[in-house]
């Protein structure tokens, strides 16, 4: 069968064939432009919609209503509550464990199941093993993260003390829970499986180890659709007020969705804000690249129109030669957008500890995508066909007059007999157009501001490492109590071994009422002088907490709608559960959750009480800290163990396994643009300028003076758009860091001069690539066929 192709058909074939080479680049940049939408989009959609699904397939709880100590037949009252649905009590208790190969003692968090049935809520996912034996009372489930990093599993024994008892627990199986996507334990930011774990274990054999027999301490509540949270709050926090009730808290206040609803929020953020410049950059830079292709093509535009081919049928065909250099790139990122967007959400997969993987990318991301880009080159061609129409066909079929030099720059130019001649000839071609040069370096600039906004999301999280560990938290060991103790604690720990200085750690469990709405958040005293936990916003800067008053954060304050002068209400929800009001005494934009700073002694007048300690931090001799970590073990009172180096190194080799990754992807879009801009701008210029550079060969002008001439005017171009491109990247970086974070993170904007220095390279690189291209392409010119044709 032969197909019979109309000749401005086979003139479209022909002209794609002639720029395969700058087809493949112009493929490069849209498909960094789409990947990185589809990329992007798929990944979050797909984490979020995994996210609901184990929700709702685990029955996760939307209220949790702790307390000290309730009889069982309380549920049956919290049943009967409007709008509530299912109700489970449970006991939760803290503990550490002694695991051998570990140094310090491991913070757990232990959790009863009913003995002959699975959890109502917050079920969970049998990963290894079986449940446990009822008439077996020593047998404990384990998080399938933490038995990993702790090298644990079914038949191992660990040892457990548990509120000053010590007890020998076998695990014998592993499991994932709906409450632990976000495992962390107390004065970590980051999961860290190896340090913190959780068991569940047969209710009653908890019961019985905590004098807990028939009762909860825990209440697990899912509500109906239709109901109103707060009002079910507010009863439940009536209802157990009796019982030593800590103030119910809805699902977006526990700890873990707390921390993977802000994750995903960045990520949102992020989707929002990279992938869109992405695509606007690519579509540009095709734009420009396609308008200069068709410019160059006046003259056989001119020819059609003699033969007498119609402006329509002329935009058709150049419409058609634009639709088909699209459609590799298209293709190429709807492909590597789809399978780096299920990379990276199996990634996260890992770090989020989903069972499965939801992938969601939707049909209207790739439309988009496709429908933005295809639009933008359309534009370009419309425009670029539309200047030459207006031309009779003489006037289009004439080569473009020569430029005119007489003007005051040109002759200065001239003047400068310092320069040789090749070099005046840069200087002037450049001028002469200068619209044109600076697209050309404008190109540049968007590509490198690309890059170093891609890669100088690695600098953003290392400022926040070093405000975190280098500037705020400066203590070597963090240890936390089973419940608040007194002042005698921190003599007892300054005896402990290796400990030079002891600080105190208190917070209090409150609810925060401002101007717009109320909070659960609690209230961490701070002293001035401090030297191993400061306070220190997000410049660095240490600020010392108020001798009255409170010290309120940035994010805080937004969601409480007060500022400074105004007033908060504070319930705090444990001990004699006081009611009083602190005055705002400044805000401050802290890098990591939403704090409120009080003196120690000022709320300790307001409670009623002497000071009280929540845990301590402690400066320790290096060389002594596995001995304090023995001693810790055996401490009673102790209920988690936090060393500081282990936390950094969690958290950066956490951060090396999905932010590097992530970036890398990001970084490998941008250096696709980078390549295929510059390459296109080098390719472009020598099909435009293929006949002056012919005819200065025919004057006598070498092979390398030619190349000189036009590679040299790309490298000033570039040139150009490099310092362009770095206060680009700089402010996008900027913004970026700006508006990401929520009430759990505030991203420090760090970029580093390493890594402009590294973006700039990449350019360079590329141009030097470019260079190689181009100069064979040069070198192999026939002269007379280029003085007849553009080549």
């Amino acid at each position: 069968m032969v197909i019979d192709l109309s000749p401005l058909d086979r003139k479209v074939l022909r002209d794609l064939w002639r720029m395969r080479s700058q087809a493949f680049a112009i493929a490069l940049v849209i498909a960094a432009g789409v990947g990185m939408v589809v990329m992007s989009v798929g990944m979050m959609r797909s984490l979020d919609a995994t996210r609901e699904a184990y929700y709702d397939r685990y029955r996760f709880a939307d209220i949790f209503a702790p307390a000290k100590r309730a009889p069982k037949n309380v549920l049956d009252e919290i049943k009967n509550l409007p709008g509530v649905g299912p109700v489970e009590g449970r006991i939760t208790a803290g503990a550490t464990l002694d695991i051998a190969g570990i140094a310090e003692p491991i913070t757990t968090r232990i959790h009863s199941i009913p003995m002959a049935r699975e959890p109502r809520l917050n079920a969970l996912v049998l990963r290894s093993g079986r449940w446990p034996d009822p008439a077996r009372p020593d047998e404990v489930l384990a998080s399938e993260k933490f038995a990993e990093a702790a090298r644990i599993g079914p038949g191992d024994g660990v040892d457990a003390l548990l509120y000053g008892k010590r007890q020998h627990l076998r695990v014998v199986g592993t499991v994932l829970s709906p409450e632990y996507i976000y495992a962390i334990g107390p004065g970590q930011i980051f999961p860290d499986n190896r340090r913190f774990g959780v068991l569940w274990m047969g209710e009653e054999h908890l019961a019985a180890s905590l004098d807990l027999t028939d009762s909860f301490n825990e209440a697990l509540v899912r509500i109906d659709r239709s109901a109103d949270a707060t009002d079910v709050i507010r009863r439940l926090d009536s209802l157990l007020a009796r019982y030593g009730g800590a103030g119910a808290y809805r699902r977006s206040e526990q700890i873990s969705d707390r921390y993977v609803t802000n994750e995903l929020a960045e990520l949102q953020t992020m989707t929002r804000i990279l992938p869109p410049i992405f695509l606007g950059v690519a579509a540009f830079l095709i734009n420009m690249v396609l308008s200069r292709l068709i410019d160059a093509e006046h003259e056989v535009i001119g020819l059609l129109m003699a033969f007498g081919y119609r402006g329509n049928a002329i935009m058709l065909h150049y419409a058609k030669i634009a639709v088909a250099l699209s459609v590799p790139g298209l293709g190429l990122g709807i492909l590597l957008g789809s399978l780096l967007g299920r990379g990276i959400a199996s990634i996260y997969q890992e770090f989020f500890v989903f069972p499965f993987l939801t992938y969601r990318a939707g049909l209207d991301a790739y439309a988009l995508a496709c429908t933005v880009t295809l639009v933008v080159v359309l534009l370009g061609v419309f425009q670029s066909v539309r200047r030459v129409r207006r031309m009779t066909p003489v006037e289009a079929m004439r080569p473009p007059l020569p430029p005119d030099y007489a003007g005051g720059v040109a002759r200065l130019i001239g003047k400068m007999r310092i320069l040789d001649e090749p070099t005046r000839i840069i200087l002037r071609g450049i001028l002469r157009r200068p619209f044109r040069s600076g697209l050309g370096a404008l190109g540049v600039a968007a590509a490198l501001g690309l890059y170093i906004t891609s890669a100088g999301s690695r600098d953003n999280v290392a400022k926040l490492i070093e405000i975190l560990f280098d500037q705020s938290n400066r203590a070597d060991v963090m240890v936390t109590f089973a419940e608040p103790r007194d002042q005698r604690a921190l003599f007892e720990l300054q005896r402990a071994p290796g400990v030079w200085r002891v600080e105190p750690i208190r917070t209090i469990g409150a609810k925060l009422t401002g101007n717009r709405r109320s909070k659960s958040e609690g209230l961490t005293t701070a002293s001035a002088g401090s030297d191993l936990n400061r306070v220190v916003d997000i410049d660095g800067a240490i600020i010392d907490p108020p001798a009255r008053g409170v010290l309120v954060s940035e994010g805080l304050s937004n969601e409480l709608g007060v500022t400074r002068g105004d007033t908060i209400e504070v319930q705090v929800t444990e001990g004699n559960r006081a009611r009083f009001s602190l005055l705002v005494a400044d805000t401050i934009e802290s890098a990591v959750g939403s704090p409120a700073y009080v003196d120690d002694a000022m709320i300790a007048a307001q409670l009623h009480q002497v000071p009280l300690l929540s845990g301590a931090y402690l400066g320790v001799d290096v060389a002594r800290v596995d001995e304090l970590c023995r001693y810790l073990k055996a401490v009673p009172i102790v209920a988690g163990v936090s060393l500081r180096a282990a936390s950094r190194n969690g958290i950066e080799a956490t951060i090396g396994e999905t932010l590097g990754i992530v970036t890398l992807f990001n970084t490998g879009f941008s250096a696709l643009i980078v390549f295929g801009v510059i390459y296109n701008n080098a390719r472009i210029s020598l099909a435009e300028r293929s006949r002056d550079l012919a005819s200065l060969r025919v004057l006598g002008y070498r092979r390398s003076e030619v190349s000189y001439i036009l590679l040299g005017e790309l490298a000033i171009i570039s040139i150009i758009g490099l310092p362009v491109g770095v206060v680009l990247g700089y402010f996008i970086s900027h913004y970026i860091s700006s508006v990401l974070g929520g009430d759990l993170f505030t991203v420090p904007f760090g970029l580093t001069q390493a890594t402009v220095a590294q973006a700039v390279l990449m350019v360079l690189l590329a141009a030097a690539i470019t260079a190689l291209f181009v100069r064979r392409r040069l070198d192999r010119l026939d002269l007379v066929a280029v003085l007849k044709s553009w080549d």
